[in-house]
């Protein structure tokens, strides 16, 4: 069989892990501190002959540029202006958010939405009243007392991070960073998604066209091999 088919098969795969990326993408357009995804490809010249190259996926990149700060009014919703993230304690071992939207706990405990202890520079952190307020810096203030201050951590190399179920993951070994100076804390607001809803709808277009395309390479080449096949037959 002609190996071109599997080059054109490479590509139709190729394009379905763009589109899951794209539609993964589209799917937290509205969610609070997500970062856009991209599928990183490259070519393989596995051919023996080195003349046709497979295109293979080698990661995901994520897009970690600052999202809109939108006002929402709430006292205990957070954004970050700058680098760095919220630091919150998960079943899994430590966490990191960009999603500021917390909730205070039954017991006092500031919690994510998904119910992740939020840290602070000594621990999980605990609310005596809701009633409070949070400099720049992330400190907490109730009746002018500092009660609280919020973990902010950040990465030399962001690659180290990996997204799963809704907070990112260092990998082992990777040590936290302080966050730059100039990076603030905003109370009352909440950082909005990165993700271009239009962009990402006009790629997941591109990337639907480009795997038809593919498939009826698949097909055009599956039809000749065919045809050899059956007039091979037919001269003998």
């Amino acid at each position: 069989m002609d190996k071109a088919i599997y080059v054109a098969l490479s590509g139709a795969v190729l394009q379905e892990r763009r589109m899951e990326v794209l539609t993964d993408n589209l799917a937290n357009v509205n969610t609070a501190g997500y970062k856009g995804q991209k599928p990183l490809f490259e070519a393989s010249l596995s051919d023996e002959f080195r003349i046709r190259s497979f295109g293979r996926l080698t990661d995901v990149s994520t897009d970690h540029t600052q999202g809109i700060l939108q006002p929402t009014g709430k006292k205990l919703d957070f954004a970050i202006r700058g680098d760095g993230f919220f630091a919150v304690e998960t079943p899994m071992g430590r966490g990191y958010t960009r999603d500021g939207s917390f909730i205070a706990g039954v017991d006092g405990d500031l919690l994510t939405r998904e119910g992740h202890k939020v840290l602070g520079v000594d621990g999980p952190l605990k609310l005596s009243s809701t009633d409070i307020k949070v400099d720049a810096l992330g400190r907490l203030m109730s009746n002018g007392a500092v009660v609280g201050e919020l973990k902010l951590a950040t990465f030399n190399d962001l690659t180290v991070l990996r997204r799963e179920g809704g907070v990112y993951r260092a990998l082992p070994g990777s040590q936290e960073q302080p966050v730059s100076p100039n990076t603030q804390v905003e109370q009352g607001y909440i950082e909005t998604s990165n993700v271009n809803a239009v962009k990402a709808m006009t790629t997941m277009i591109e990337a639907l066209r480009s795997y038809e395309t593919h498939s009826k390479m698949i097909q055009s080449i599956d039809d000749q091999t065919r045809k050899s096949v059956e007039e091979v037959g037919r001269t003998s």
